[in-house]
C-alpha cells in the first residue's frame, strides 16, 4: 500500500507556490502604493514650501483700497468705496448668526485645519449630480485668506495660493479668532462690510440684538451679496435664508420646530439710507459707476474694494461752469414763475467733437434734492430739436438744400384708419412758400411734417438712428415735430455731435481708461467713430443751424463765435431744449421742465435753455481753446559775461511717432491709427494726450500732430526756442511765428 502513489502528497507543492505569487504581487503593489504616495506627498510638500514662499505674511493685511474717480485734467471728482464697517468682537456677535454662518459656509469647520478634503469631494459630487457648480468647497478659512490677500479671478494658481494661505491663517490663529475675522471682513451687499454694518442697514439694530430669522438672512448674502441684498430681491433673500435654516436644524444647531417658525417670519428691512455722497461732480461719477457696471460688467465688489484708478474724459473746469449755468438757469426761471419751484429743473451735457469724450454732465440743480439724473435717465419729447433728422434725410436722400421751397401751410394727416392729425406752428401762423433755411429757422411745424411725408417716416427714424438715437421711436406722423415718448439728452448732444464733427458718429465715452493702485493699465477706451453723413450734407444741415442762430430762434446765441444750434419746445410748454455745437469743438444739450411733467408757463427752448447754453459755452470755449492750442514761449538768454559763450538752443528734432503702433492696418479694410487728443493728427511721442481711433482705409490722417513740438532738452526750463525771422518783430528782432491754422477736415 506504500508503494502506491499519493495523490494528495502531490498536489500539496502546487497549493504552497500559488500562496507564495500572490503574496509577491500584493507585496509590489503596497511598495507602488507607498512609493507613489511618497511622490504625492513630496509633491505637495514642494509646492506648499515654493507657494508659501510667493505669499505674504498672514500678519500683513491692510483694509482695502477705494476706487477714486479723476477728471481728464486729474483732479479728483470722487472717492467710491469708503467702507461701511464697524468691527465688533466674536462675543458681541448672536450664536445664531455664528452656527447660521458655519452651517450655510462651513460645516466642519472645527474640524479642518484651513482645507476640508472631504468637503472638496462632497463638492465634486454634487456638482456632478447637479450638473453644474451647486457647491463650492472653500472653507470659511480659505474665503477670508481671498477676501484679504488675494483676487476673485478663478485660476487654479489662486486656488493653490489660497490654500496654502488658508493653512497658514490656521497656524497662526485660533478658531474663534479666524470667525472673528471673517465675519468683520466679509461684504454683504448695499454698500455694507462685516456684520454689525450690514444689521444696521438692513434691520437697523446692532448685531447683538438680532434673532435667528434675522441671522440667517444675513449669513446667506456672502455667497451673492449684490443679488440677495433684500433692498434690491427681497424674495430672494427670503429664499437664501430659508436654506440657511433648513441647514441648520440638519445640523442639529436649531429645532424643526424653531426652523419652521424662523421661516414663516417676515423680514422687516428698512429702507437704504442715502449717505452723503462727496464728489465735485456727483450725477457724473453716479453715472460712471453704472458705466462700470454695465459697460465693463465690473461687480460692486470690484468698484468698492479693489482700489481702481478711474480716469474720466470729463473737464473739471467746464464741469464747475456747467454745474453753476444749470444752477443759475432755474433759478432765474424760477423766479420769473416759468417753472415749478420744487418739481422744476434742467440738465446739461457737453460732448467733444469727434472723440465723443463727456466732458460735462449736470443731471440737476442740486443733487442733494434729488440724485435723479435728467441727464441720462429722464425720458422727455424733444419737440422741434427732433427736426434735425427729418431735414437730414431729406438733404441726403432727396438732395434739398438750404433753398429748396417748401410749403408752411396748414397741413393735415390722413391714416389709412381714417385718423385725422393736423400740427400747429408755435405762433399760430401759417405761411405760405418757405426756403428750408426759413422754415428751420423759424422753425415751422407745417414745414417740418410735409418733409418727413415727402422723405418717409422710416427715413427719419433711419437717419436717427443712424446718428446715435437708441431709444424707441415709433413712425407716428406726429415724431416729424418731437411728438415722440421721449428721448435722452445724452443721446440728443451725441446725435448732433455728427454735424459737429463734420459727418462722424462718435459713441458717448465718459472713462478714458482704468488701473490699479499700482497704475498697471486695466481697460483703455477704444474711440469707435464711424463717418454716417456725407460732407455735402454736413454742409447744407451746418448751414441751416447757422440761421437759426443769426436769424431764427435761437438769436440769443449769436455772442458766441460760430454757433450753431436748434431750439425745440413742446406741446403746452412740457419740455424745452436748446442743443447747439461750435464746428471741431463742442456740442451742448440743455433741457428745462418740471419732473412731474406739468406745463411750464410761456417759455421757448431759446428763452430759458439758450441762456443756459450761451453763459456755459462762453467759459467751456476758453477752457477748450486753452487745452487745445499751442503754447509757443520765446526764451531769451543773456551771457553772463564776456567770458562765456552764448548759449544757444539744441537744434528741434524731428517728431517721432507715438510708438511703432502708431498706426496699424487691419485685415477688414481699416487702418487704426493713435490720434493726438488735441490736433486730431498721428499722436507723437511729445502729445500728452491721445486715443485710438478707426479709419476706412485711405481716410486716415498722414500728418503727425503739428502742435506739440519735442521734448524740451536739460536746461531749458520747459520753454522751447522759436525760429528766428531775418529782421523786424519787436525787440531783438524776435518774434513769435503764428501757430499753424486749424483747417477743416
Amino acid at each position: 500500500m506504500n508503494s502506491r502513489p499519493n495523490g494528495n502528497a502531490n498536489r500539496r507543492p502546487r497549493l504552497r507556490r500559488r500562496p507564495s505569487r500572490l503574496r509577491a504581487l500584493v507585496l509590489y503593489l503596497q511598495v507602488g502604493i507607498l512609493l507613489l504616495f511618497g511622490v504625492g506627498i513630496g509633491a505637495v510638500v514642494g509646492t506648499f514650501i515654493s507657494v508659501s514662499q510667493m505669499l505674504p505674511r498672514v500678519t500683513d493685511y491692510s483694509p482695502p483700497e477705494v476706487t477714486k474717480i479723476y477728471s481728464n485734467d486729474n483732479v479728483l471728482l470722487a472717492t467710491v468705496g469708503e467702507e461701511n464697517r464697524e468691527f465688533v468682537e466674536l462675543k458681541q456677535i448672536p450664536k445664531h448668526l455664528i452656527n447660521a454662518t458655519i452651517a450655510i459656509e462651513d460645516s466642519r469647520f472645527y474640524e479642518h485645519a484651513g482645507v476640508d478634503f472631504r468637503g472638496i469631494m462632497r463638492a465634486v459630487v454634487e456638482n456632478i449630480r447637479g450638473g453644474g457648480m451647486m457647491q463650492g468647497g472653500s472653507t470659511i478659512t480659505q474665503q477670508l485668506a481671498r477676501n484679504v490677500f488675494l483676487t476673485q479671478k478663478k485660476t487654479f494658481s489662486r486656488k493653490a495660493r489660497e490654500a496654502v494661505l488658508a493653512v497658514m491663517i490656521e497656524r497662526n490663529y485660533t478658531k474663534p479668532k479666524i470667525l472673528e475675522l471673517y465675519l468683520n471682513q466679509v461684504y454683504f451687499g448695499s454698500g455694507s462690510f462685516g456684520v454689525e454694518a450690514a444689521s444696521k442697514i438692513y434691520f437697523d439694530k446692532n448685531v447683538r440684538n438680532l434673532g435667528l430669522a434675522e441671522s440667517a438672512l444675513i449669513a446667506g448674502l456672502p455667497k451673492r451679496p449684490t443679488y440677495y441684498s433684500p433692498h434690491t430681491n427681497l424674495e430672494g433673500a427670503i429664499n437664501r435664508r430659508n436654506v440657511v435654516l433648513a441647514r441648520m436644524a440638519e445640523l442639529g444647531y436649531i429645532s424643526p420646530e424653531e426652523r419652521d417658525k424662523a421661516q414663516r417670519e417676515k423680514p422687516r428691512i428698512v429702507a437704504l439710507k442715502p449717505t452723503k455722497y462727496r464728489s465735485k461732480a456727483p450725477y457724473f461719477t453716479d453715472y460712471v459707476k453704472k458705466y462700470l457696471r454695465e459697460r465693463y460688467e465690473y461687480g460692486d465688489d470690484l468698484i468698492y474694494r479693489a482700489g481702481l484708478r478711474v480716469y474720466t474724459t470729463i473737464n473739471y473746469k467746464m464741469q464747475v461752469e456747467a454745474q453753476r449755468a444749470v444752477r443759475r438757469g432755474v433759478a432765474e426761471a424760477r423766479q420769473r414763475g416759468q417753472i415749478d419751484n420744487i418739481k422744476g429743473n434742467a440738465a446739461l451735457v457737453c460732448i467733444e467733437s469727434g472723440t465723443g469724450y463727456i466732458r460735462a454732465m449736470v443731471g440737476g440743480e442740486d443733487y442733494e434734492k434729488s440724485e435723479f439724473n435728467r441727464a441720462v435717465q429722464a425720458m422727455r419729447q424733444p419737440g422741434s430739436s427732433f427736426k434735425a433728422f427729418v431735414y437730414t434725410a431729406a438733404v441726403d436722400t432727396l438732395g434739398w438744400d438750404g433753398h429748396h421751397t417748401i410749403s408752411g401751410s396748414r397741413y393735415t394727416y390722413v391714416s389709412d384708419i381714417g385718423k385725422v392729425w393736423s400740427p400747429r406752428n408755435y405762433d399760430g401762423k401759417y405761411p405760405g412758400l418757405l426756403t428750408v433755411e426759413q422754415a428751420v429757422a423759424r422753425s415751422v411745424n407745417t414745414a417740418a411734417a410735409r418733409a418727413a411725408s415727402q422723405v418717409g417716416l422710416y427715413t427719419v427714424i433711419k437717419y436717427a438712428r443712424l446718428m446715435g438715437v437708441k431709444s424707441k421711436l415709433e413712425p407716428y406722423p406726429a415724431i416729424a415735430i418731437g411728438g415722440i415718448g421721449g428721448l435722452r439728452v445724452l443721446e440728443m448732444a451725441s446725435a448732433y455731435g455728427v454735424f459737429a464733427s463734420g459727418g462722424r458718429y462718435a459713441e458717448p465715452i465718459p472713462i478714458a481708461k482704468i488701473t490699479d493702485s499700482e497704475g498697471a493699465l486695466i481697460e483703455e477706451a477704444n474711440v469707435q467713430s464711424m463717418h454716417v453723413l456725407p460732407d455735402r450734407t454736413v454742409k447744407v444741415m451746418d448751414g441751416l443751424f447757422r440761421a437759426v442762430v443769426t436769424t431764427g430762434t435761437g438769436r440769443r446765441m449769436m455772442s458766441i463765435p460760430e454757433a450753431r444750434g436748434k431750439t425745440g419746445t413742446t406741446n403746452d410748454d412740457i419740455d424745452a431744449w436748446f442743443i447747439g455745437y461750435v464746428p471741431k469743438k463742442l456740442v451742448t444739450a440743455v433741457w428745462m421742465g418740471n419732473d412731474d411733467y406739468k406745463p411750464m408757463r410761456k417759455v421757448f427752448g431759446g428763452t430759458v435753455c439758450g441762456p443756459v447754453w450761451k453763459d456755459f459755452m462762453e467759459d467751456a470755449l476758453k477752457v477748450y481753446d486753452a487745452t487745445h492750442r499751442p503754447k509757443f514761449v520765446p526764451k531769451h538768454v543773456e551771457p553772463q559775461s564776456n567770458e562765456v559763450e552764448k548759449q544757444v538752443a539744441p537744434e528741434n528734432q524731428e517728431p517721432q511717432p507715438v510708438d511703432d503702433t502708431a498706426v496699424v492696418e487691419t485685415d477688414g479694410g481699416t487702418v487704426r491709427v493713435k490720434i493726438c487728443d488735441e490736433s486730431q493728427l498721428i499722436a507723437t511721442r511729445n502729445c500728452p494726450s491721445w486715443h485710438a481711433e478707426s479709419f476706412p482705409k485711405g481716410t486716415e490722417p498722414s500728418m503727425l500732430c503739428d502742435i506739440h513740438g519735442p521734448r524740451p532738452r536739460e536746461g531749458q526750463n520747459g520753454n522751447v526756442n522759436p525760429p528766428r525771422e531775418p529782421s523786424g518783430g519787436g525787440e531783438d528782432g524776435l518774434r513769435l511765428t503764428p501757430p499753424p491754422p486749424i483747417l477743416p477736415d
